[in-house]
């Protein structure tokens, strides 16, 4: 019997589905914060985050071996590793809101989750098609669903970093948030960098 090929589309797809479900519970978790859950909460995320780390494992371990990969080899190492840093990222978020010990949620945080989640409903958007390479101008509608999220991203950003340095009189909180904020843009920041690589595959299969 024929060994069934490896599909990488589909892994992506698997990847990006862990990622959904982390920023999903990041969400909740801040938009209806509770001490009493957090733990539960940051732990859900990290379960995902180990899941997820096994997947891109296995990736790479068949990457290495892999004679004739659907696209470039490369383009495939980063892609799993982009998508690795988007996990990595929203699970920070996460921890750190544990670590900074933050009793309770600056509502400018509820703006910017909000980027968080639907960047990685985007970026699985763009993996859902990216398998029918021919389909440029579908891929490339998808890919600029998640640049424009980055640019919606950045202006959040920058607003509410301002905020926090207007209201913020608590040198502290001010080093907890700033921190915070920072890892939010950086996770949203992943998420855009994935676009440019599907940008650079496009081109190399058009």
């Amino acid at each position: 019997m024929k060994k069934e090929k490896y599909n990488y589309f589909d892994e992506f797809i698997n990847l990006t589905d862990y990622i959904v479900k982390s920023a999903d519970i990041l969400k909740n978790m801040i938009d209806d914060y509770n001490l009493e859950k957090l733990d539960k909460s940051i732990e859900e995320i990290h379960k995902l985050e180990h899941a997820s780390d096994r997947v891109v494992h296995k990736m790479r371990e068949y990457l290495i071996k892999d004679f004739l990969p659907p696209i470039d080899r490369e383009d495939i190492a980063t892609i799993v590793n982009k998508l690795d840093d988007i996990e990595d990222g929203i699970d920070e978020i996460a921890i750190n809101i544990r670590i900074f010990n933050v009793k309770k949620i600056r509502e400018d945080s509820l703006e910017i989750v909000d980027i968080v989640v639907k960047s990685a409903k985007a970026v699985k958007g763009v993996f859902e098609v990216l398998s029918n390479l021919k389909d440029i101008e579908t891929i490339k509608s998808k890919v600029i669903v998640v640049n424009k999220l980055e640019e919606q991203g950045d202006r959040v950003y920058e607003k509410i970093t301002s905020n926090l340095y207007k209201e913020e009189k608590d040198p502290i909180s001010l080093i907890k948030w700033t921190n915070l904020y920072n890892c939010f843009e950086n996770t949203i920041d992943s998420c855009e960098q994935i676009s440019d690589c599907i940008q650079d595959v496009i081109m190399k299969n058009s």
